[in-house]
């Protein structure tokens, strides 16, 4: 009987909302990326979200998300949209909730220039960033630079990199191209 209960009870926290953010903290942190799934997951009001390790992917979280994200360990926020698509300040929401604030707005293809994606890509190699959300509206910029970083950074193959940045939220077929001409050029470096 006590064994019922407890399953009960490790299942009922797991399926709450904000399970998934705390599962990321006791993963070990130097896990190898081959050992590591994509996983679909809740996190605050955003929608949809992907976690991978201590990387969270997702479209706009809320603004009163961020407090608890913070609490349950989230140290980093990488903002792809530009301040004009949100009608609130969320740089000041999330330093509020003493958190680390990246922002690399890009809209359109012409904007997803090699700066945004060293940019971004540097954060998610560094290991200091910890428990990391990177986010856009809708997850499609996101699955852009999630293509580039799981070859670049993970060694991914590009068919494999092609359909998680797709799962993840990826739309946008010009985003796609303007992924694989940076891996190429990042390749010939």
């Amino acid at each position: 009987m006590l064994r019922a209960w407890l399953f009960l009870l490790i299942f009922s926290l797991n399926a709450l909302p904000w399970a998934s953010a705390q599962v990321a903290q006791e993963a070990p942190a130097e896990a190898e990326a081959s050992e590591l799934r994509l996983e679909k997951c809740e996190l605050g009001h955003a929608t949809p979200v992907h976690r991978f390790g201590n990387v969270y992917l997702a479209g706009q979280p809320a603004e009163e998300d961020f407090p608890k994200l913070k609490s349950d360990g989230m140290r980093t926020i990488i903002n792809l949209r530009p301040d004009k698509e949100l009608p609130w300040d969320e740089g000041a929401a999330v330093k509020r909730a003493g958190m680390k604030y990246v922002h690399v707005p890009f809209r359109g293809e012409e904007q997803l220039t090699s700066s945004v994606f060293d940019k971004v890509l540097g954060v998610l190699r560094d290991k200091e960033s910890g428990p990391t959300l990177l986010h856009c509206g809708s997850a499609n910029r996101v699955g852009a630079i999630w293509y580039a970083h799981r070859i670049l950074n993970d060694d991914l193959n590009p068919v494999e990199a092609e359909l998680e940045a797709k799962q993840v939220g990826l739309r946008d077929a010009g985003y796609l191209e303007k992924a694989k001409e940076y891996v190429e050029t990042e390749k010939v470096k």
